[in-house]
């Protein structure tokens, strides 16, 4: 089976290998990377993190079986004063079909929310509250904001995984 995920980012290829390996152990599951814009801004919201992972998973799949984009991104949910940042996963086949999936989503410090709504990215912020450069590549924000508790490549996983659900057993 070959995968072709839309990133360069090598925590999100990870993340697609295992979940693709432990759903179908059976295959032999061969995974590369594309490098594809997302079409989405580089800090996306709301409806640009689903659009941001198809788009991506669109321009992935080439002759591939499966196309996966993954878009992070905050997210606003009606009646919940809170912004959440949260992973969307999209899944494209050979035959159009798409699924999307996204993992847990958690909140952000209010000064970040606000430095991501003047125009900065999470990656930039995080970066320089922890010290760690480039966090998004190693524990991500939820990784030092949950003290190692999880990881960004945990929640990563989970967003591919609930992606991939409608494709690991098919019923009638």
């Amino acid at each position: 089976m070959n995968v072709n995920v839309g990133t360069v980012n090598s925590l999100k290829v990870e993340a697609v290998r295992t979940v693709f390996d432990t759903a179908f152990p059976e295959d032999d599951i061969e995974v590369s990377t594309v490098d594809v814009s997302s079409g989405v801004p580089a800090q996306p919201f709301n409806g640009e993190l689903a659009l941001g992972a198809i788009n991506r998973a669109h321009a992935a799949l080439l002759d591939a079986d499966y196309g996966v984009g993954i878009e992070a991104g905050i997210v606003h949910f009606p009646g919940c004063e809170e912004r959440f940042s949260v992973q969307f996963c999209a899944i494209v086949d050979r035959d159009g079909g798409v699924s999307v999936g996204h993992g847990p989503g958690y909140t952000l410090p209010h000064e970040v929310i606000a430095a991501l709504e003047a125009g900065s990215d999470l990656n930039r912020e995080m970066s320089r509250i922890s010290g760690i450069e480039e966090i998004r590549n190693k524990i991500g924000a939820v990784g030092y904001l949950s003290n190692g508790i999880t990881d960004r490549l945990t929640i990563t996983r989970d967003a591919v995984l609930m992606a991939l659900i409608p494709r690991i057993k098919q019923t009638g």
